[in-house]
């Protein structure tokens, strides 16, 4: 069965035209929604881990590959396909690799089939950090720098001046039309992976000689992650590491080395806590420790900090949710009593986000899960 193409259209040409959403929250005009986000309406029997993924499931439905099972699910999944069969276009509200990758296999549906597995890769490298194949790995590096170069010319053009919020329509049209090629001929795209894949490169080299150390909590969920050695990345990466988070390698090579969702970072006096993304969304594969709040955490690792700097927690509700302390991550406590410190509290703090809940993933106080 021939399968259905729909144009992309940035959701600011929408107005009312009813279409498929993929990788984001349900609009207005939204016919069908297959996402991963919290609260989404994507039929259960299509549900997987990434968007892409979904995606996936719903292209195979709709070749008569029906998930293996039978009432109410596979009635969802007919209607779902009728009312795929309404839509006039396919959107997405915000520019990253997963979204990339959904519209793309609804916009170019059999060559998205004949590519599956090397698109949920790429997918899965810029959503989780976690890839199987350094093609992939180039492909979802390159797809960042692509969106913004678009971006960067559609502003001196005045388009994202005149119309705002419109950005993430350029960076989607010109990262499609380019998206074939990219597939095929990575190394085309040279310019635009090649920074980030000698971090990535370099990072690898130091998990394998033992630089850096990867230490599981399994019964929280937790990897301890210590340079034990010199710090060999580049150096404008280790600066914007200062600046921006504390984790001492690129975080693609350690989200493939550890499944753990909560990692805890030392290196060279800087710590960092960080619950990663699959805590966020309505993951699949396996049961991820739902989140706690962290700021509780942080105002006990501040009652004890020698130096005057305070641990600062992001909202649960953030897509990655950071806690370390400011400025510059630095703490003065020795990394053992932070590491138990962080166990305990994971151990005992009542869940704040639970992404299938129904009626919103924000956990009420009194309605906190305590852990098992």
């Amino acid at each position: 069965m021939a399968l259905r193409a729909l144009p992309y259209v940035p959701v600011e040409d929408l107005h009312d035209r009813p279409h498929v959403l993929v990788d984001g929250a349900t609009r207005a005009g939204s016919v069908l929604t297959l996402s991963h986000w919290p609260q989404s309406p994507t039929p259960a029997a299509l549900a997987r881990d990434l968007s892409a993924g979904i995606v996936f499931a719903f292209l195979h439905a709709s070749q008569g590959r029906l998930p293996r099972r039978s009432g109410r699910s596979s009635v969802a999944v007919r209607a779902a396909i009728v009312a795929a069969g309404r839509a006039e276009a396919v959107t997405n509200d915000h520019f990253d690799e997963d979204g990339l990758v959904s519209v793309f296999a609804m916009t170019e549906p059999e060559i998205a089939l004949r590519n599956e597995e090397l698109l949920l890769d790429v997918a899965s490298c810029g959503d989780f950090g976690v890839v199987s194949s350094r093609t992939a790995a180039r492909i979802a590096f390159a797809i960042g720098p692509l969106g913004e170069q678009a971006a960067a010319e559609a502003s001196e053009a005045g388009v994202l001046a005149e119309r705002p919020g419109s950005w993430s329509g350029p960076r989607y049209r010109a990262v499609l039309e380019r998206t074939v090629e990219l597939l095929g001929h990575p190394e085309r795209f040279r310019r635009y992976w090649e920074h980030e894949d000698a971090a990535l490169a370099a990072s690898e080299e130091e998990l394998r000689t033992g630089s850096v150390r990867i230490d599981e909590v399994p019964e929280v969920d937790l990897a301890v992650v210590t340079r034990t050695g010199p710090d060999t990345r580049p150096a404008d990466r280790v600066a914007a590491g200062r600046a921006e988070r504390a984790t001492p390698i690129h975080e693609v090579a350690l989200h493939s080395a550890t499944s753990a969702s909560r990692i805890l970072t030392f290196d060279d006096g800087r710590c960092e806590l960080y619950l990663r993304y699959e805590g966020w969304v309505r993951y699949m594969s396996r049961q991820v420790p739902l989140r706690p709040d962290l700021a509780l955490l942080g105002e006990a690792l501040t009652s004890v900090e020698p130096t005057a700097n305070r641990w600062v927690a992001d909202g649960v509700g953030s897509i990655v949710t950071r806690m370390r302390p400011e400025p510059e991550g630095r703490t003065g406590l020795d990394a053992a009593v932070v590491a138990s410190t962080v166990v305990a509290y994971l151990k005992s703090a009542p869940a704040a986000w639970d992404p299938f809940r129904p009626g919103g993933a924000l956990v009420p106080v009194d309605e906190g899960r305590h852990p098992k």
